[in-house]
């Protein structure tokens, strides 16, 4: 029985990192962030947002319409101009948005003593909005994307393969042996008794 659950765990573990892993590079191929059901995971490269948001930090931030973004949320956008442009920045909504044709517009800025107004912005470079800080998931992604822990990630997958390879030729072999078994009777002629 034990061996039977953790046949189950293995599996479903390989499968999910697998999932993970091609969920990942299809992401950075196209030049985009990681997103699982409407949530993506962003990590903090600047001391903008500080003190509120740490450099390094691990944030969730959740796909949001338009309407439910207001003053003092912070969101994560795709900056198109200036400095920012082509960077993905994680800053504070200033003032309610500005609608114009249906349209959304937000001024943001980042926490940082001194920090300068951003160039606005419209809802179709929106990420989505802050939901909170991840703790755990910073110190795992960190791990990673060492040498040790790139290495220790392949070797971990590379183990579960292996597992699941062993086991689907061990249970083959018992298959092959028990239909032998049962067919040898049929195809063997039956030993004539001596007298």
């Amino acid at each position: 029985m034990a061996k039977k659950v953790f046949h189950i765990f293995t599996t479903v573990l390989l499968i999910v990192l697998v999932l993970i892993v091609i969920i990942v590079f299809i992401c950075r191929v196209r030049g985009e962030s990681p997103s699982i059901l409407g949530y993506h995971i962003f990590r903090v490269s600047s001391d903008s947002m500080e003190p509120t948001l740490q450099v390094g930090e691990i944030i969730l931030v959740k796909k949001t319409s338009s309407d439910q973004i207001h003053k003092n949320d912070i969101i994560t956008f795709k900056g198109t101009q200036g400095e920012l442009a082509g960077k993905m920045i994680t800053h504070r909504v200033i003032e309610e948005p500005r609608i114009v044709d249906g349209k959304y517009y937000f001024k943001t800025m980042g926490d940082k003593a001194g920090a300068k107004h951003d160039p606005e912005i419209d809802e179709s470079q929106i990420e989505g909005k802050y939901i909170r800080s991840i703790a755990f998931i910073d110190k795992l992604y960190t791990f990673f994307l060492s040498p040790v822990g790139l290495i220790s990630f392949i070797a971990l997958i590379l183990i579960l393969f292996g597992y699941e390879m062993i086991s689907l030729v061990i249970s083959y072999k018992s298959l092959d042996e028990k239909d032998e078994d049962y067919y040898a009777p049929k195809n063997k002629k039956p030993k004539k008794k001596r007298k």
